[in-house]
């Protein structure tokens, strides 16, 4: 089943697709600061751009390239922030 989904006045939008095998997004990210909260664990690759993320415990940021893997834990809160438009494509375990 496909979902668009819009977050933040629709300055991040995604695609999703879910079934009982597997569920995938892929997304757009305007420039801006932006929180969300993880259910499950998320692995997301960077498709253009960079994505800087902070991830609920940790103390600095990380910055992510085109190409460029990271791991959010489910249960966690974490923020983007991108500087241009940016975009991903991220798998939901």
């Amino acid at each position: 089943m496909y979902q668009l989904r819009k977050y933040h006045g629709d300055r991040v939008q995604s695609l999703t697709y879910g079934d009982e095998n597997q569920s995938f997004s892929v997304g757009i990210i305007a420039p801006g600061e932006y929180e969300f909260g993880a259910i499950k664990k998320e692995i997301t690759t960077v498709t253009s751009g960079e994505i800087s993320v902070w991830v609920e415990g940790n103390d600095r940021w990380k910055t992510y390239g085109k190409n460029e893997t990271f791991e959010i834990p489910g249960h966690k809160n974490f923020k983007y922030k991108v500087d241009k438009v940016s975009s991903y494509i991220c798998s939901y375990e």
